[in-house]
């Protein structure tokens, strides 16, 4: 099923405990549904995709106020 992932995407989903962008947080999420893993590969993960949208949802909410402010203006 991941034969069309890369090197550098599968170490970034199996080897750091960071996503940095939504095709990593797609990759690694598909990862989890549909591959064998170990529990602790699988908390690493999960705490990584946790954070990527709380990062994410952040970023949102900041461009959100922007626009606001400069419709104030």
């Amino acid at each position: 099923m991941f034969e069309d992932i890369s090197e550098e995407e599968i170490e970034l989903i199996t080897q750091t405990n960071e996503i940095r962008d939504g095709g990593a947080a797609l990759t690694a999420y598909a990862r989890m549904q549909f591959s064998e893993m170990s529990d602790y590969e699988r908390e690493q993960i999960q705490k990584a995709l946790l954070k990527y949208c709380e990062l994410d949802s952040l970023a949102m909410v900041m461009i959100s106020e922007g626009w606001r402010e400069m419709l104030k203006k």
